[in-house]
């Protein structure tokens, strides 16, 4: 148990703090990225895209609110996979949640560097991404407390502006800019365009999952987890309905499709650049990605110190920072390969990258939820997914047709990923199987399981 507990992070949040860090995390996806889908699936294509997402979304919040509860540990969906499907497919859907995380973080850094640009075009994007890497894993290894602190008021700024430009630029909104003109086609694409149009929408709502990574730093994560998760989910729909709304509405379909800084220009479009609003979403409004920025950081290394603690990742990304309990090295060496993939790639490009593990999380998390309920009925769930199995296998279908959403955005990308999935099955099988610490809280309660399990095998084969 002592081996244990020094491999253990710091209880200190509560459900105000998860709601904050929930929306912190997911909000620059107003400010930066949705807009890329709108080329082919225009305002309506994006509502119906946005819909399917917001269902697969709030089906998967209340199903992992229900597995968070049960398995309250810093593993989150690689917990709850190993738990239910064992430690290959664990590790996977782990692969999966970095993945994601990994590769939003130099995406959200790139939209920072097109908002400074926006305001003073001689500072290099490069160099205010490494300023704000840097800054932001110090945060992190002083203490997951501080920087709740910090998130609460770049929270409240970005969603005070967004209301702000919802109060200004609903009244003036074109309807001709939402539906287009005489006989143009309310979904440019059909069917396909909407298809196109949900890895982008996905952006409005990605990461709002990782909460459960936090279970372990939580106080009471049994009350506490289902409460920061579902107010936040709630939170994010009715703020990605009034956002695309209203800058479709003021800057039109086309333009919008291609713009890095879609709010200011949005803004823009009607009132001119130099409105005091452009100006204040320009600058000011970088508070909403940096807090996204700040909160995909603290997910990356959440995920990387738990399969590392558990011995599928190098020991050393596991190290603990000796009086704050932070994971440092978690921290640090993903933000340099972070700032290398800032210089080499392209925003839509690596949105289909973090889209797409995301989604193998969002499958495994999801049948986790169903095959825990038939594998363990007796497992201790304080909170329980209403409506079930409808909600789980819902959000289960809504994922795997998403994922093959992001084959027609970009066929290359999609292999891409699916290339790095057989490289990290290749290496589970040479090296990480034979790596894992039996002493690690997730790998500890799994076997647990297991032995239940094999010892009841046993006496029911006796007893015959």
């Amino acid at each position: 148990m002592e081996a244990t507990k020094n491999l253990e992070l710091k209880k200190t949040l509560r459900p105000f703090h998860l709601w904050v860090i929930g929306v912190g995390i997911v909000i620059s996806g107003n400010y930066f990225g949705w807009n890329f889908g709108l080329a082919e699936s225009g305002y309506v294509g994006m509502l119906i895209a946005i819909a399917f997402m917001a269902i697969m979304y709030a089906f998967m919040c209340l199903g992992i609110s229900e597995l968070s509860t049960a398995l309250p540990h810093a593993g989150g969906p690689y917990s709850f996979a190993r738990r239910a499907m064992g430690p290959f497919v664990g590790f996977l859907t782990g692969i999966g949640v970095i993945l994601e995380y990994f590769i939003a973080a130099p995406i959200i850094a790139i939209g920072i560097g097109a908002y400074i640009n926006f305001l003073f075009p001689v500072i290099n994007s490069v160099v205010a991404a490494a300023v704000l890497f840097v800054f932001f894993i110090v945060v992190h290894i002083i203490g997951i407390k501080e920087y709740a602190r910090l998130e609460t008021i770049l929270v409240f700024v970005a969603l005070a502006l967004l209301v702000l430009m919802y109060f200004v630029g609903l009244p003036q909104i074109k309807v001709e800019n939402l539906f287009g003109f005489g006989e143009s086609s309310l979904i440019p694409g059909g069917v396909q365009g909407i298809w196109a149009a949900l890895p982008y929408a996905m952006w409005l709502f990605l990461a709002i999952e990782m909460l459960p990574l936090l279970s372990e730093e939580t106080r009471d994560p049994k009350k506490d987890m289902p409460k920061g998760i579902i107010s936040g989910i709630i939170t994010l729909i009715i703020l990605s309905v009034l956002t695309t709304t209203t800058a479709i509405g003021l800057g039109g379909i086309e333009q919008m499709s291609t713009a890095e800084d879609p709010l200011p220009f949005a803004v823009g479009a009607t009132f001119g650049n130099s409105y005091w609003l452009a100006q204040i979403l320009a600058s000011i409004g970088l508070v909403g990605l940096i807090a996204s920025f700040s909160g995909v950081i603290l997910a990356y290394s959440r995920q990387i110190f738990a399969l590392s603690r558990a011995g599928y990742l190098p020991e050393f990304l596991s190290k603990l920072h000796r009086t704050r309990r932070t994971p440092y090295m978690a921290l640090i060496l993903p933000g340099l390969i972070g700032l290398i993939l800032v210089i080499l790639f392209n925003p839509d490009d690596l949105i289909l990258i973090s889209t797409f593990g995301a989604l193998v999380s969002y499958i495994s998390m999801n049948l986790s939820v169903l095959i825990l309920r038939k594998k363990e009925p007796n497992l201790v769930r304080p909170y329980k997914t209403p409506l079930y199995p409808f909600v789980p296998i819902v959000s289960l279908v809504l994922a795997v047709i998403a994922i093959f959403a992001s084959f027609f955005a970009n066929l290359t990308f999609f292999f891409v990923c699916v290339a790095t999935f057989a490289a990290a099955t290749v290496y589970y099988f040479a090296w990480a199987r034979h790596h894992i610490n039996p002493n690690a809280p997730e790998e500890q309660f799994s076997q647990m399981d297991d032995k239940q399990t094999s010892d009841g095998m046993t006496s029911q084969s006796e007893s015959m």
